[in-house]
């Protein structure tokens, strides 16, 4: 369950070093013929992503359709939504443009509720073209958007995209300037949940502080986690201090 292979070959492949990442893969016993697993769906990715590197799509395609439905069967959406992601891209380098934006639009519907922007931005240049290609299809009528996908979400990918700003202005507030150092900023209620978690509250507390069921303080705090980067709650809270979120 270690994470840090995995992201070392995703390294590898962002810097363009796609036979070394192979042979990783390689050296994983990693096939396209395998029935994936949960424990090593991040393993099975990165073969997908090799392949699209080395201009195979159509051999991503069908693990990727196993792992997009084993992970839609377990019910767990950050998973379906890079997996779905992956898909748009491998569809659409496999001469399917229609399919690949319409997966798109899809996962954007899932995606854009909860703000998610890094598992798009990690993707790199194609997913930029790919979501530019969906953007002008959507200017021209020729594709419409789940009416889930918030407005400006396209826009606000966009700007993901481009290359860093300068800091932001030393009279920014700390609360605000630590916002502006995320890619996928905390929406409110996770800024609610993660002053509790600060404090030492269980999930069970912070549903009965809130108001809310168990299961949405549990998808809270595994967003808040993943925006973070943070492996566990400690240190999603020091990391959250450090960018000045907590009061």
């Amino acid at each position: 369950l270690n994470p840090v292979p995995v992201w070392r070959a995703r390294v590898l492949l962002a810097r363009g070093e796609v036979a070394e990442a192979a042979r990783w893969a390689e050296g994983r016993g990693l096939s396209v013929t395998d029935e994936p697993s949960y424990p090593r769906e991040g393993e099975y990715l990165v073969l997908t992503r090799v392949l699209l590197a080395q201009r195979e799509p159509d051999r991503a395609l069908g693990l990727l359709e196993r792992l997009h439905d084993l992970a839609v069967t377990q019910g767990r959406t950050g998973s379906v939504i890079e997996l779905q992601a992956v898909q748009a891209l491998a569809l659409a380098a496999d001469g399917d443009q229609a399919a690949g934006l319409s997966a798109l639009a899809e996962v954007l519907a899932l995606a854009g509720p909860e703000g998610y922007v890094r598992v798009f931005v990690d993707e790199g240049a194609p997913m930029a073209r790919l979501l530019g290609r969906l953007a002008a299809a959507q200017r021209s009528g020729e594709v419409a958007l789940p009416g889930a996908v918030p407005p400006d979400y396209l826009d606000r990918l966009a700007r993901a995209f481009q290359p860093p700003r300068a800091r932001a202005d030393t009279r920014t507030t700390p609360q605000l300037a630590g916002v502006a150092s995320l890619v996928e900023p905390l929406s409110d209620r996770e800024l609610q949940v993660l002053q509790l978690l600060a404090v030492g509250r269980s999930n069970q507390q912070i549903a009965d502080e809130l108001v809310v069921v168990l299961d949405t303080v549990k998808k809270h705090v595994g967003h808040i986690l993943d925006k973070l980067g943070a492996a566990n709650r400690t240190q999603a809270v020091a990391r959250a201090r450090a960018l000045g979120l907590l009061r």
